[in-house]
């Protein structure tokens, strides 16, 4: 090895947790949900919303973004919702995730600021999100949620009080929906790139839009390793 190689080593070793999987559960057709446990967890600064990034077995040095929906400090725990699409390594890792496996991750950091106890938030996204839903769910936030799913079957139970459409009818119930928000409210809007942008561009013309809009990708077409 390369003296290049030896210095991306040391540099990963200072960067990288590795946890073992304490548990794993299947969540319908389309969800897994994988519990962590390291003792550098219970050292860890979370907030609902940030992400960890881990290294999938196949993906070479390359991470993959997911957002935990917990994180016990004490217990030095944290559990991951992750959606199976597509056959990249991290899809395939979590397919096969038995629990004693071990990975290793960096994190938890910040990516999205998480609401407040009370604070009205209209949540848009898709089954990329639904892990964000939940972590922004231990806040106490009021959230208002409407998800967009080819198969809007697969979301059910998945966020109970949810919407869920088909993409093509999206923005027409975001109109209606945003409507009936009353008072000053967020709107985070996350999932596919295309959606985010549409609905940032569909908030425009509204006569009363949101106070605060946030927007992150978490996936496009055609591309990987979106953070």
């Amino acid at each position: 090895m390369g003296i290049a190689g030896r210095l991306i080593d040391m540099a990963e070793a200072a960067l990288l947790t590795e946890a073992e999987v304490a548990a794993v559960d299947g969540v319908g057709d389309d969800f897994v949900r994988v519990d962590l446990v390291a003792p550098a967890f219970r050292a860890a600064k979370w907030a609902a919303g940030a992400k960890v990034q881990i290294r999938p077995p196949g993906a070479g040095r390359g991470l993959r973004t997911f957002t935990p929906t917990s994180w016990d400090v004490d217990g030095g725990r944290t559990s991951l919702l992750a959606y199976l699409h597509g056959d990249g390594p991290a899809s395939v890792w979590f397919r096969r995730v038995q629990a004693g496996d071990r990975v290793k991750l960096m994190g938890p950091r910040r990516s999205i600021d998480p609401p407040a106890a009370g604070d009205p938030v209209l949540f848009v996204g898709d089954a990329t999100s639904v892990a964000l839903a939940r972590a922004f769910e231990t806040t106490g936030a009021a959230l208002t949620c409407l998800f967009e799913a080819e198969r809007p079957a697969a979301l059910e139970g998945l966020r109970p009080g949810a919407e869920v459409c088909e993409p093509a009818a999206l923005l027409d119930r975001l109109r209606t929906v945003g409507a009936g928000m009353a008072g000053p409210y967020r709107l985070v809007v996350t999932g596919n790139a295309a959606t985010v942008h549409a609905v940032r561009r569909e908030i425009r013309t509204w006569s009363a839009p949101p106070a605060k809009v946030t927007g992150k990708a978490y996936w496009a077409a055609g591309k990987t390793g979106l953070d």
